[in-house]
């Protein structure tokens, strides 16, 4: 398990595309956060907003990790090397853990480079003020279970399709709905019960209770629960391939 995600870790920090993907989502960060006259813009606010970072980051990990996740086990599938993976003495747990847990290291790197972004806005605050650092932690922990929820559902789109634009164009649409879309359904309803009951499925209002420094267990649960799920879902996906 562990050397499959060391594996993983390495293919993308040995390979051209892994650098590209990665260093295009924090440049993308950088420029809209600080240079883009956009909404996000820290600079375009006389107080220092660091909810900005956090209401922008749901949009580019959708990106990102679909991105990073399209040829985990596609690319794996189309050329065949699957059938080696499946013959190692790891059972399928282990192998989509493997996957996982080296998805998390990749995306675990370019989190702890965003804190860059955290640490250059609070040192243009004056010195007898500076950001709110209990609720920024509970934000990039909301943040954090956001990404292994995407990453979860990325690597099932990956067990799904061989080609490598399917999965990441599944992959994207999927954490895009889980995320944004239940939200705007509920918007659609008029009944405040029925509303909070479609809200409460996406993943979007409880990442907000947490990004606002709240932290409620079941938010917590709905997000760990997601993960579980969408993990579950990919273990049963891998026994599948093993008895084609």
């Amino acid at each position: 398990m562990w050397g499959i995600a060391k594996r993983e870790y390495k293919f993308y920090f040995t390979n051209l595309t892994g650098y590209l993907v990665i260093g295009s989502y924090l440049t993308i960060n950088t420029l809209i956060l600080w240079f883009f006259d956009t909404p996000y813009n820290f600079l375009n606010y006389e107080v220092a907003n660091i909810d900005l970072f956090f209401e922008l980051s749901p949009w580019l990990l959708v990106i990102l990790i679909s991105s990073l996740s399209l040829g985990s086990f596609s690319e794996e599938i189309s050329t065949g090397t699957i059938e080696l993976l499946l013959t190692k003495p790891l059972n399928p747990y282990q192998i989509f853990t493997g996957k996982f847990l080296g998805l998390t290291f990749i995306f675990s790197t370019c989190f702890l480079i965003t804190l860059i972004n955290i640490l250059a806005l609070n040192s243009l605050l004056k010195l007898e003020s500076e950001l709110d650092f209990s609720s920024i932690i509970t934000s990039y922990l909301g943040l954090f279970l956001v990404g292994l929820i995407f990453i979860s559902i990325c690597l099932c789109c990956s067990l799904l399709f061989r080609s490598l634009v399917l999965s990441f164009l599944t992959g994207f649409i999927l954490c895009f709905f889980q995320f944004f879309m239940w939200d705007f359904i509920a918007s659609l309803v008029s009944d405040p019960l029925l509303y909070e009951i479609i809200s409460s499925i996406g993943i979007k209002k409880h990442y907000i209770s947490l990004s606002r420094g709240i932290i409620k267990l079941d938010d917590i649960i709905y997000l760990i629960g997601s993960i579980i799920i969408f993990h579950m879902l990919g273990v049963n996906q891998i026994k599948k391939l093993q008895h084609i």
